[in-house]
């Protein structure tokens, strides 16, 4: 029953975040739409990403993301910036870590990263509770 479970909970989340709207995304996806993947609906509903930025540095990619909290509280969480090259494989996940950041309410915070490497041709931004 378990080895059934484990799927249909991966299926389930992914139409939980297909679900949120597009103020809540944050990643250039192959349609120009932004994703931004929450592991929770209620910090996805109260973070959003107003302003994404790239640059090639050298050889490497640069990406700097504006974050907005809408909410009147404070928001405490962390991120992640995952990086992959052009077949869709996740570059170097070792080295990028979970990063703690606190908004106060309805404030913006930028976050930044380096690509590890110059494979990385896209990417992705990833927050938790």
């Amino acid at each position: 029953m378990k080895s059934i479970l484990a799927p249909l909970g991966a299926v389930l989340l992914a139409v939980v975040l297909a679900a949120c709207s597009t103020s809540n995304m944050a990643r250039p996806g192959d349609d120009g739409e932004v994703v931004l993947h929450a592991n929770s609906t209620l910090l996805g509903n109260r973070l959003s990403v107003e302003r994404l930025q790239e640059k090639t540095v050298g050889d490497l990619m640069y990406v700097q993301a504006t974050l907005e909290n809408g909410w009147k509280a404070e928001l405490d969480f962390q991120y992640k910036i995952k990086w992959f090259d052009k077949d869709g494989f996740e570059v170097a996940p070792e080295s990028q870590p979970w990063r703690q950041l606190v908004m106060a309410g309805r404030s913006q915070n930028n976050v930044q990263a380096v690509a590890p490497n110059p494979s990385a041709v896209r990417y992705e931004i990833w927050v938790r509770e």
